[in-house]
């Protein structure tokens, strides 16, 4: 997973628009995709890139994610959760973390499954990729199940904060913070 989500970033965050400052000015576009695993590769995969989306109307960024895998190679595959670059700022914004939303909810669903083929419990989480200014790649996950947040740092995740409250407002840990 870690692979993933470093490769994951490094491939979203150069699209056209994906990062501050390019084509698309300061606020650039999201571009989604799903993350997943498939239980005969095991291995996880990041389905192609949707850029299908644009500005809410509170002026919000948005991308629509893909609801599905067309995987006609794959005999099965456990959908676990969204992914999208943010091209303005590192942090999820409160949509992301369920803002007014249930506990337990994810936009795939329930945020903890069971698969019969793996034998394991799943939870499904949000992918968020950065592009730094000095150009090195952030990837930050959010769990819908458990609320935390963590960073992606030396191939390892760290949790550095969880999610509270109906509107989902991110409270960092004693002493984390975005970036190392």
């Amino acid at each position: 997973m870690e692979e993933l989500a470093e490769d994951g970033c490094e491939k979203v965050t150069s699209q056209p628009g994906a990062s501050h400052g390019d084509a698309n000015g300061e606020y650039g576009m999201e571009y989604c995709a799903l993350h997943y695993y498939s239980p005969e590769d095991q291995a996880y995969y990041l389905s192609f890139l949707s850029n299908v989306g644009g500005n809410g109307p509170d002026g919000m960024k948005f991308c629509v994610v893909p609801r599905a895998i067309n995987e006609l190679n794959r005999k099965s595959y456990i959908l676990l959760g969204p992914a999208h670059n943010h091209p303005h700022n590192r942090e999820f914004s409160r949509p992301d973390t369920g803002k007014g939303r249930p506990l337990g909810w994810s936009p795939l669903g329930t945020s903890r499954v069971f698969d019969r083929e793996t034998q394991r419990v799943w939870d499904r989480e949000l992918l968020v990729f950065y592009r730094e200014r000095d150009g090195r790649c952030s990837t930050f996950k959010y769990n819908y199940f458990t609320r935390l947040v963590y960073a992606l740092r030396d191939g390892a995740w760290v949790s550095i904060g969880k999610a509270e409250g109906q509107y989902g407002r991110v409270t960092l840990f004693d002493g984390q913070e975005w970036l190392p």
